[in-house]
This record gives structure tokens, sequence and C-alpha cells, in this order.
């Protein structure tokens, strides 16, 4: 299991027992640990509207928040690529550059020809996502660690995974928060320039060759190469990344990215995402996999930090807690390109 702080040694046992001793006194309701938080100046703060039942929500203390938050970068690889935006309140717009200004030749003693840049917004509209877990109600204090370790682990992880289902597969409809991701947008016939379709008879990871990978390349703009990489699932990476690299006898090299371990491609980046294909059998005018500048692609709007809410009704057959974790955001992919412009972002398509 990861680590909530990785690490040893008391600064790393003090961020655990605040840590601790906060969900014990607000999800396990001990009295010891809420005067404990006290004593510590760790705020016990009521999320307006936010949680289950009469119970309400709390605002997640900072080390706790940050220890999911860095989780769910590590597991996500939307939200870690992608520009993340602060939303100021459950709509905003995100300002997007739509056009640059231009030069031209000046004959002597005329006068210049005034140009300028365009911008426009990308509208962001805060959805709520939650993830819940359960915990025993017979918590006690030698279980500090293994608590929180198991909370951020699993929430971060639930968390992670469905903003990535989002950016990615999204289809417009509640499943998806009304967010529609990069293989919906592929493929509704206005984002053709970011549609590169394998070759015929393509249409498994194990078919695919290297022509298809720079067809990729060859997908998005100029100006988003600095920051490209490629997103494709680890059954996507082992049956073509891996087998390509070990035909060639090169090609695969390591590196970091993020913190994170990672394999480059060509000198890209491998991310990797459990939300896009994991079948090694027919894909069929799917996506299989994506390569751009995630940055410049997609924004992830936040509205606000993470809260958690207790319910003691649910499990109660089984003695155990129902445990909520909640955040509010949105997930947009602006500039796939069009019929006629290439993208920051372009996504493989099998025939």
């Amino acid at each position: 299991m990861a680590k909530a702080f990785p690490g040893s040694g008391p600064e790393v046992w003090s961020l655990y027992e605040r840590a601790g001793k906060w969900l014990l006194a607000t999800i396990c309701e001990r009295k010891a640990s809420r005067e404990w938080c006290d004593r510590k100046g760790i705020a016990i703060t009521k999320a307006q509207s936010e949680g289950m039942g009469s119970s309400g929500g709390f605002l997640v203390p900072t080390e706790l928040e940050n220890a999911i938050l860095d989780l769910r970068d590590t597991f996500g690889a939307f939200r870690r690529r992608a520009c993340v935006w602060p939303m100021g309140s459950d709509s905003s717009l995100f300002p997007r550059r739509t056009g640059t200004a231009a030069a031209y030749f000046i004959a002597e003693g005329a006068a210049a020809s005034s140009t300028s840049t365009n911008m426009d917004g990308v509208a962001l509209t805060a959805k709520k996502l939650g993830a819940m877990v359960t915990l025993s109600s017979e918590l006690n204090e030698d279980a500090i660690v293994d608590m929180v370790d198991y909370v951020a682990t699993e929430v971060a992880w639930a968390l992670a995974a469905k903003e990535d289902d989002c950016a990615f597969n999204g289809d417009g409809t509640s499943t998806y928060g009304g967010m529609t991701g990069l293989g919906k947008l592929v493929l509704d016939g206005n984002h053709a320039k970011a549609k590169v379709t394998a070759a015929g008879g393509h249409n498994t990871y194990g078919l695919l060759d290297s022509s298809d990978l720079g067809n990729m390349i060859a997908g998005i703009k100029a100006s988003a190469m600095p920051r490209a990489a490629w997103y494709v699932s680890s059954v996507g990476f082992a049956l073509t990344f891996a087998r390509i690299a070990a035909a060639t006898g090169g090609l695969l090299t390591p590196g970091m990215v993020d913190g994170i371990p990672t394999q480059f491609y060509n000198g890209f980046p491998v991310i990797l995402t459990q939300k896009l294909p994991q079948v090694a059998t027919t894909l069929s005018g799917q996506m299989m996999m994506a390569f751009g500048d995630m940055y410049g692609a997609a924004v992830m709007g936040q509205r606000r930090g993470l809260t958690i809410a207790r319910s003691d009704h649910r499990y109660l057959e089984n003695d155990q807690m129902a445990v909520l974790v909640t955040e509010r955001f949105d997930a947009v992919i602006h500039d796939a390109g069009d019929n006629n412009n290439l993208g920051s972002i372009a996504a493989l398509v099998a025939p």
C-alpha cells in the first residue's frame, strides 16, 4: 500500500498523529482526540451542506488533504498533467488564447498594421464527486498509521480513477458528471485533426507499429511538442511500446516525470492510466491511446478542497461506519484542434 506520509522518523510520525487524531475526533467522535486537537491547534471545521445524513461534513485539515492530493496526483494521469485552475464559484471561465499577434514587413514611412491576441473563455462548472470507504467502529489509538494510510490511499485512488475516466472516456452523461472526454471528442466529426486512425488491420495493441505511433506525433501542433507525452494503459504499454522496443533493440529509456519513475519512448514520457483500454483483443472504432501536451489541451477546474463525513447507519449490521470524502471539480478538453487545424493533443483510433 502507498504511504500517506513517506519516510520515517519523528517528523513523519507527527504528521500521522495529527491526521489520525483528527480522524478519530471527527469520524469516530472520540472526546479525548477532540481535546488533543484543541490543544494542538488543529481546527475541526464543519463544511456547510457537505456530508451524509444529519452528521454533516468536516473540512479536511492541511496535513491529511495534502497526503490525499499527493497520492491522487500519483495515481491519476489527467490531474497530474492538465492545467489545474482554481474556481472562485461553482461556474467559472478559464481564459484561453485563440489567436496571436501577427508580424508584417513595414515599408519606410508607412504605418504599421495593428494586430492583437484573441482570447475567449472555457466554461467550467463544478460537479461534486465522492468516494466512500468503510471503517471499523472499534478503531483505537494504536491504529492511527494504518487508518490514515487506508483512508488516504483508497480515497485518492478512487478520485483519481474517476477523474481520468471523465477526461478520457466521458460521454457527456451523468455517469461522467456531464463531462466529455477525449475519446468522445475525436469521434464527433468536429475534431478530425485529433483523430489519428491506425493502419488498416491494426485494431489491437499487438498489431500497432512505429508508423502508427509516428503518425500520432504528427497529429499535434509544434508548440505542444515540448510538454508532450504518451497516455496509455499498462496493457497498451506492454503490448505496443515494450514490444516495439524489444524488436528494435532500444527506444525505451528510464527517467523521472513529476517525481515518478517513468519510461520514455522516442524521448517522450509514457504516462500510464488504467482508464484507457486494457485488453489485448480488438478495439475497432475506439481510442487506443493519446499523445500530446495535456497542460495545453485541457483544464481541471477545482472549486474547493476535500471534505469528509460519516454515517453509522449504512453498515450497521457489520459494525462499520461509512466515510465519504468529496471534492468539486470539472474537466474540459479545450484544444483538440478541429477539422482543419492541429491541436495540443491527438488520439489513436483503431480502424
